[in-house]
């Protein structure tokens, strides 16, 4: 009673500052449904999230926003447009594909199909991803108040600039600010250590800003700048990185190798940015020679400036597509050699594999998913050898099924990496619309070595407390996920709702008060809920 009370309390206080957030959020729509134009050659350019999950896996210069963009060299709508997923926001209700013709001229009429520019010397577009973020019970404890919710408006921007058929330009900012409408300024973990609240900024950066040099150079191509980074299921990286890039495309081979720092230059006006201390050395190749089918490998080594002995190196080979036009499949097979931060060396490996199964043509287009990840874990902590893997650190594990929304692929609530963890996956998927879907996702957790904690979990308990009642169960999750395009009829505006619980399992057994025989509580479950608005 006492944790439902709090959260209401929270909610409905007057706060101005979560006003103006609202506001923040409702001006995208309200210019949205006054169809103010973007340029004179108004067109539509979908996000990252309405491509395929056939997109190349390969890090690509990927806008944070694109569902707008302005042509400043003609004032012709394309012709031709990407392809979109299916059920994006510019699908027809039906989710079916339309092809419009015009008719023919009459006799005597002069028909000629205008010319279209080779290149567009300037494009620009502009828009929204604003999400509001709430936790409850990171700690697994409903006695102590560690619930959070912030609020995050956003509005963003970019600008490409082509002065030339082999030089391209491209400058993406970005204005937001993080504001906790709900949150403890002093919070004790249950490991005893005293937790303060983050300090919040306003912030105005550049996500991305770079130059590439293509065309004169083929078969290469060379980029350098700030740029984003993403693997197709954001399973090695997500985030923007300083690099420098040399890319090369042979026909069905493609391979890129980059250099890059997080924020080795700091791009923000506001928010003070800490000088990033880990060189990332980077290479990718793939093959798209099999039809619906890309196979692909890597190596990232990681090289720590701090004189830490870590130098982790991840390889791994990886394969996504369809098997039918039904079915579609994902595989990663990962290994972390090199040496830890004690100069043990890494033995440690990963999988994770899994299909989704559509069955089109049947009422409201259900799907079914099953997939398992495991990653190993450390046992011997004294040995020569570390078995422990670890992902890259990069990574957000955000991916789809078969719906609209990408979600926390592992677990919206415990949102762990995938480290000394075994993680079976369950889905099932339908669209009450065509622009609406619908995940129902359980997961089923088991460490893989008895452990006190989850390496970048969110949830701050520890495991294993209890001596006399040590166990690999963590738990069990639900995920429940909805995606809308076209909300409120407005088409450039999205909304994904993910919500997820942990309920979490014997490993988080603790003692319960002092004494000589204190007695052993039960942890209580997680929530988490993220709501993102798109526009």
């Amino acid at each position: 009673m006492t944790k439902t009370f709090d959260c209401e309390i929270a909610l409905n206080r007057p706060h101005r500052a979560a006003l103006f957030a609202a506001m923040w959020w409702i001006m995208p729509v309200v210019a949205a449904g006054a169809g103010f134009p973007v340029s004179a050659a108004d067109a539509t350019f979908e996000r990252p999230e309405a491509f395929t999950t056939g997109a190349p896996p390969v890090p690509v210069d990927n806008l944070s926003q694109r569902l707008h963009f302005g042509e400043a060299t003609t004032a012709a709508r394309p012709l031709l447009e990407p392809a979109r997923a299916e059920g994006s926001a510019a699908d027809p209700p039906t989710g079916t594909r339309i092809a419009q013709f015009a008719r023919p001229p009459g006799p005597g009429v002069d028909f000629t199909v205008p010319e279209l520019p080779q290149r567009l010397t300037y494009q620009y577009g502009y828009g929204s991803e604003s999400p509001i973020r709430y936790r409850a019970n990171s700690d697994l404890n409903q006695r102590v108040r560690d619930n959070l919710l912030v609020l995050t408006p956003q509005l963003n921007g970019y600008i490409v600039y082509r002065p030339t058929d082999w030089i391209e330009a491209l400058l993406e900012v970005i204005a937001e600010w993080d504001y906790a409408a709900l949150e403890e300024k002093v919070v004790t973990l249950p490991g005893g250590q005293t937790k303060f609240a983050d300090k919040r900024y306003a912030s105005l950066y550049a996500d991305q800003a770079y130059v590439r040099i293509k065309g004169v150079t083929e078969p290469f191509e060379f980029i350098a700048g700030r740029r984003n980074f993403e693997d197709d299921r954001r399973w090695l990286y997500d985030l923007s990185l300083d690099a420098v890039t040399a890319r090369l495309k042979l026909g069905y081979f493609h391979a890129e190798a980059s250099i890059a720092r997080p924020d080795l230059v700091n791009l923000d006006l506001i928010k003070p940015v800490t000088k990033g201390r880990i060189n990332y050395y980077m290479y990718y190749m793939e093959y798209r020679g099999i039809e619906d089918t890309r196979l692909a490998a890597y190596a990232i080594r990681h090289q720590d400036l701090d004189g830490t002995k870590a130098r982790p190196l991840n390889l791994g080979a990886r394969a996504t597509g369809f098997a039918t036009a039904d079915l579609s499949y994902w595989g990663e097979l990962a290994f972390l050699r090199g040496r830890d931060e004690f100069s043990r060396r890494f033995s440690g490996y990963a999988f994770d594999a899994g299909a989704t199964y559509r069955f089109e043509g049947a009422a409201l287009s259900p799907a079914v998913t099953l997939g398992y990840a495991y990653g190993t874990g450390n046992a011997d902590h004294g040995g020569a050898s570390n078995h422990e893997f670890r992902q890259t650190g990069l990574e957000s594990n955000e991916w789809r099924f078969a719906g609209i929304s990408r979600f926390k692929t592992y677990g919206e609530a415990l949102d762990p990496a995938l480290t000394n963890l075994g993680i079976l996956t369950m889905g099932f998927g339908f669209r009450p619309a065509g622009t609406i879907s619908v995940d129902l996702v359980y997961h089923r957790y088991r460490l893989s070595e008895i452990a006190d904690g989850i390496p970048a979990s969110a949830i701050t308990a520890r495991m294993n407390q209890v001596d006399t009642r040590l166990s690999k169960d963590v738990g069990s999750g639900l995920d429940v996920v909805v995606g809308v395009r076209e909300l409120f009829g407005i088409r450039r505006l999205g909304l994904d709702l993910r919500t997820g619980w942990l309920f979490p399992g014997k490993a988080f057994l603790s003692y319960d008060g002092n004494g000589v025989n204190p007695g052993i509580r039960n942890p209580d479950p997680a929530l988490a809920i993220v709501a993102k608005f798109w526009w």
